[in-house]
């Protein structure tokens, strides 16, 4: 009796032998804790604004998770700005905001902006918003800029001309135009005529007496609600021209 007693006992396992003994290994371990990064709202769609205009939107998202969230960058592509609203770490089941601005500039048309947001969320470490909308054009300015060309020698002077048109307005005026470079002269605006609204600029440059490069930007002050200034820049390079004894033909 004594020896199947003692065999028994060989036969059962150590957990069963051993109340304090650690849990079965097939038994699930319980998960770590982790962060989990939620926004009720990743895409916003602004509507319309004219050139030269800005809208901000603010993107909320909490920390869904068990352990803190840390923000690692906030990051925004051309023509948007983006700044988280606190600090960088969010503790479980708290709040937080990445203020998002659009600035409107020269885009025109439909444009699309996003702004990434990387933190140490496991399952989603990168979340990506987006601003979406149309850019509305009340003047068009042709061209855009001034290209002045990169080959313009010492001692010569040149122009160029550009032309500004309604789009969704009927007409405009031109208050006034300026230049924050002296080197760079804007001619009194002149009707298009030819039953053309709009108005002609003639931009001179120079003559400069020495090489370097030039940049300049106007500001075409309108009597329009949307576009009271438009900025228009002007750049090139100037160069040291030939002089007679090096321009002699041998």
């Amino acid at each position: 009796m004594r020896s199947s007693i003692v065999l028994v006992a060989l036969l059962l396992p150590v957990w069963f032998l051993a109340p304090n003994a650690p849990a079965r290994p097939d038994e699930p371990a319980s998960p770590a804790p982790q962060p989990r990064i939620e926004f009720p709202e990743i895409t916003f769609d602004f509507g319309s604004v004219y050139q030269n205009e800005e809208v901000t939107h603010v993107f909320t998202f909490r920390n869904a998770g068990n352990a803190p969230l840390k923000i690692e960058s906030v990051k925004s592509t051309c023509g948007c700005t983006a700044a988280l609203s606190e600090a960088k770490e969010i503790a479980p089941g708290a709040a937080s905001s990445v203020k998002v601005t659009f600035r409107s500039g020269s885009y025109r048309d439909r444009v699309t902006k996003h702004v990434t947001v990387d933190s140490n969320d496991p399952t989603q470490p990168r979340v990506t918003l987006t601003m979406v909308g149309v850019v509305k054009v009340e003047v068009e300015v042709k061209p855009g800029g001034v290209y002045l060309g990169s080959s313009v020698k010492v001692g010569e002077k040149v122009e160029r001309a550009v032309e500004i048109t309604p789009v969704d307005v009927k007409s405009f005026k031109i208050t006034g135009v300026t230049s924050d470079n002296p080197n760079v002269q804007v001619s009194k605006p002149q009707p298009l005529g030819d039953n053309r609204s709009g108005y002609r600029l003639t931009i001179t440059v120079g003559p400069l007496d020495k090489p370097g490069r030039v940049n300049a930007r106007l500001t075409v002050h309108t009597d329009l609600l949307h576009s009271r200034e438009i900025g228009i820049p002007v750049y090139g390079k100037i160069v040291a021209g030939d002089s007679p004894e090096r321009a002699r033909p041998q």
